[in-house]
C-alpha cells in the first residue's frame, strides 16, 4: 500500500509539472492573436489614444505628428503639433471643429470630408491599421505597455489606407497585444517614402478602452 501512495504521489507530481510547464511554455498562435486583437480594438466605443510620427529628410529626423487623443463612438478631441504648428480639433459627428493657435478661436468646418481625410490618422487612428493581407505574422517574444504584459507580433502586411498608400511603401509593423484581453494596445509602424525612400516610423498606444469618455463641441 506504501508502495502504491508512493507512486500515485509521483504520478500527480509529473501530471502537475506537465500542467506548469505547458502553461509556461504555451505561445499563441500569432495570426489568430493579430486578428482578434484588432477585432477587439476596431469593436470598442471609446478609447484614449497617442499618436507620434517620425520622417527622415535629408538625413535628419523631424517629428510630423504628435498628439494626444480620445474617442467615444463619432466624436474625437485632438490636442498636440502637427508639422511644427499647435493643433487642436474636435469631431462631433460630421462637424469639425479647429481652434486658431493665435486668436485661440473655435472655426466650425460642417460636413468637411476634405478636413477630416487630411487628418485622417489623427481623428482616426485605426484608419492606420486596416489591412488588405496581414502577410507572414511573427511572434517575437512579451513586452510591457503601460505596466501590462503584451505580446509582440512583427508582420509586412498590405495596407487598406489610400492615403498610406499613396505616399509609402515597405510597411512593416509590431503590433502589442494584451496579455489580459488580447487586445492591441500598441503599434510600431515603419515605411518608406515612395518618391526619396526616407523612413517613415509612426507609434500608436491605446489605453482606457472602453470607458466612459464625454467629449462636446466647443463654445463657438
Amino acid at each position: 500500500m506504501k508502495k502504491r501512495g508512493v507512486w500515485l504521489l509521483i504520478g500527480i507530481s509529473i501530471v502537475l509539472i506537465g500542467v506548469f510547464l505547458g502553461r509556461f511554455f504555451w505561445q499563441p498562435e500569432p495570426t489568430d492573436l493579430v486578428t482578434h486583437g484588432l477585432e477587439r480594438l476596431n469593436a470598442a466605443t471609446s478609447f484614449r489614444y497617442s499618436l507620434t510620427q517620425h520622417q527622415w529628410v535629408e538625413g535628419k529626423d523631424r517629428v510630423l505628428t504628435q498628439i494626444l487623443g480620445e474617442k467615444d463612438g463619432g466624436n474625437t478631441r485632438v490636442v498636440g503639433q502637427l508639422v511644427g504648428s499647435e493643433v487642436e480639433m474636435i469631431k462631433i459627428g460630421d462637424s469639425t471643429y479647429s481652434k486658431d493657435p493665435f486668436s485661440k478661436k473655435w472655426i466650425r468646418f460642417a460636413n468637411a470630408p476634405a478636413t477630416q481625410e487630411v487628418f485622417l490618422a489623427e481623428l482616426n487612428p485605426l484608419s492606420s491599421l486596416q489591412m488588405k493581407e496581414l502577410g507572414e505574422v511573427m511572434l517575437s517574444g512579451q513586452e510591457k505597455v503601460n505596466g501590462e504584459k503584451a505580446w509582440v507580433c512583427q508582420l509586412k502586411p498590405s495596407v487598406q489606407n489610400q492615403m498610406m498608400e499613396v505616399f509609402w511603401t515597405d510597411f512593416e509593423y509590431t503590433l502589442y497585444i494584451r496579455k489580459s484581453d488580447k487586445t492591441l494596445v500598441k503599434a510600431a509602424i515603419e515605411a518608406k517614402n515612395k518618391a526619396k525612400s526616407d523612413p517613415m516610423t509612426m507609434t500608436l498606444e491605446f489605453k482606457d478602452i472602453g470607458k466612459k469618455i464625454d467629449i462636446q463641441a466647443p463654445d463657438i
